[in-house]
């Protein structure tokens, strides 16, 4: 396992927030269930990147493309992916899973249906664009995406990407570490700011997930310095979200993607 330091302290704009998606795509999975993606695509694709969200999940991707709730770092700077050649699918919660409060329920991400969401999604989404599809995701994100790759071993997926990752146990759930990582067998990059002060991602929580990934052909810790601080630990807007830094970091990411 190779660790990367990656130190940015330059502050970047905010370009693509708010912006409505090239695309709202549909995809039905389980039966009566559908998943929406609010796809924001580059001239010629070279991969997908699937962005899952942290908190409740929960994006609400209208049928104009725009995103009600888009205050996570990844879906804000989504158009970062496209940037660099990859297609932004930001995917919101399942139909099934809007009933109460709007939220994914506690546990969901780690369920068989979730997995068949995401398993229907990543077909879809190599049929449309006929290109790799990585799952990326962040804090309880990067639950979702850790749990379907234990789970998808059916070569369909192409690789992973787990930011400010869980790694400590919570009423919730979601620790990485309580899961079968050494089953992973796609490419897997952890990414984690190393002055990440939310309870329940340290920075040691994120080496500890990358040394148990020793069923991946290849995975990496990309090591965050620098940035700003905020007072909301465990929010976009602190170091858990890379402020200050996130278009450059995002960069790095695709970057990363599109070398294995």
């Amino acid at each position: 396992m190779k660790v990367w330091i990656f130190v940015v302290i330059l502050v970047l704009g905010a370009a693509g927030r708010g912006a409505a998606a090239d695309e709202v795509m549909d995809v039905p999975t389980r039966d009566g269930v559908t998943v929406r993606l609010a796809l924001t695509i580059p001239a010629s694709p070279s991969a997908v990147a699937v962005l899952f969200a942290g908190g409740h999940g929960t994006l609400e991707i209208g049928d104009d493309g725009t995103i009600a709730r888009d205050g996570n770092a990844l879906i804000r700077r989504r158009q970062a992916f496209a940037d660099q050649g990859l297609v932004a699918a930001a995917i919101d919660a399942p139909s099934d899973q809007f009933a109460e409060n709007g939220k994914m329920a506690d546990g969901f991400r780690e369920s068989a249906a979730h997995v068949a969401d995401i398993r229907a999604v990543v077909a879809a989404l190599r049929n449309r664009f006929a290109v790799p599809v990585w799952l990326v995701g962040t804090s309880r994100g990067s639950t979702s995406v850790a749990h379907a790759a234990i789970e998808l071993t059916d070569g369909r997926l192409d690789g992973i990407v787990l930011t400010s990752s869980i790694g400590v146990d919570h009423r919730r759930g979601g620790n990485l570490l309580n899961m079968e990582l050494a089953r992973i067998s796609v490419p897997a990059l952890v990414v984690h700011h190393e002055d990440d002060n939310c309870a329940v991602t340290p920075f040691a929580g994120a080496v500890e997930i990358a040394a148990r990934l020793t069923g991946a052909p290849a995975s990496e810790l990309m090591r965050i310095t620098g940035g700003k601080r905020g007072s909301k630990v465990c929010g976009p807007v602190s170091h858990h979200g890379f402020r200050g830094q996130r278009g450059k970091v995002f960069a790095a990411i695709a970057d990363w993607i599109k070398s294995h």
